[in-house]
């Protein structure tokens, strides 16, 4: 079977329910993909069952639920083409490997946009921060994305409410190109107000990625894998405004262990935080040429 088919039948199998790890499994050790899941006769039918979640048993008893289901998978596969989207396989050559770390590739890979922006000559500024912005946040974020455009940096941050909502809309409007790298499907925007900055980021020259395919579910894992690929991706990452447990320090957790510089303006941050952030190597943001 040609590797374009197996490619396209993961897909399929993906999208129907199974996970990345068992597919991953039969991929690396078998040819005859649906076979091995489907046909009882099969001599590796049983070989799989240890790893099934119980959902996938449940769903490889059902070779005509799939089957109906590839229906509405082709249509939106076609959708996805007429729009542009690019889906990028783990075993392809041109998968963006260096925008996760080692062993925590996806199978797939949703981009939307200008697939340009993932080349690594492109300087990357992570800009993150709370859903809950004050003025003063959102006064400094202006601020350093007009200077991050200036040197020519692309931004990345999550499409989310607050400081990146204001990350994006404010790099469009002083003419640069962002990231956005999204926890859900291109079908289920989060939040549902930035459908339309979405729009404008792909219209502008922007990315959009995500790890998410149209038929499949947003989970909290999903936002903390987004947080993984907001710090790989990025050259440096610089922290708005944050509490304790938010989400954005687990980007900066994420970004130490990476090996990220990261910065931050101690007026926006709680000392609590300050003194957090201090043991990932964060220090106060300073204003730098290229």
């Amino acid at each position: 079977m040609s590797s374009n088919v197996n490619r396209n039948m993961l897909l399929l199998l993906k999208q129907f329910g199974f996970s990345d790890n068992t597919l991953d499994a039969i991929y690396n050790q078998e040819e005859s993909i649906l076979e091995v899941i489907y046909d009882e006769n099969h001599i590796f039918h049983n070989k799989y069952f240890d790893i099934y979640t119980e959902k996938e048993k449940e769903l490889a008893n059902n070779l005509n639920l799939l089957l109906e289901f590839e229906k509405k998978f082709i249509d939106k596969m076609n959708d996805y083409k007429k729009m542009g989207i690019k889906i990028f396989f783990k075993y392809s050559d041109d998968f963006p490997k260096h925008i996760f770390p080692v062993g925590k590739e996806p199978l797939f890979l949703y981009s939307y946009g200008n697939t340009e922006l993932l080349e690594q000559r492109y300087k990357k500024a992570a800009i993150i921060g709370t859903r809950k912005s004050t003025i003063m946040g959102e006064t400094k974020t202006k601020e350093y994305v007009k200077e991050y455009v200036k040197k020519g940096w692309v931004t990345i941050s999550g499409l989310a409410k607050g400081i990146d909502t204001v990350v994006h809309k404010e790099t469009l409007n002083y003419g640069g190109l962002t990231i956005a790298i999204l926890p859900t499907s291109f079908e289920k925007i989060y939040p549902a107000q930035n459908k339309g900055l979405f729009q404008k980021i792909i219209e502008k020259g922007g990315l959009a990625l995500t790890t998410i395919g149209p038929f499949e579910n947003t989970y909290k894992s999903s936002f903390l894998d987004r947080n993984i690929i907001v710090a790989k991706m990025s050259d440096e990452i610089l922290i708005i405004e944050a509490s304790i447990k938010s989400g954005t320090l687990n980007t900066v957790r994420n970004g130490f262990y990476l090996g990220k510089p990261i910065y931050y303006n101690k007026e926006l941050l709680s000392e609590e935080v300050i003194k957090y952030i201090a043991e990932y190597n964060a220090v106060e943001y300073q204003a730098r040429g290229e």
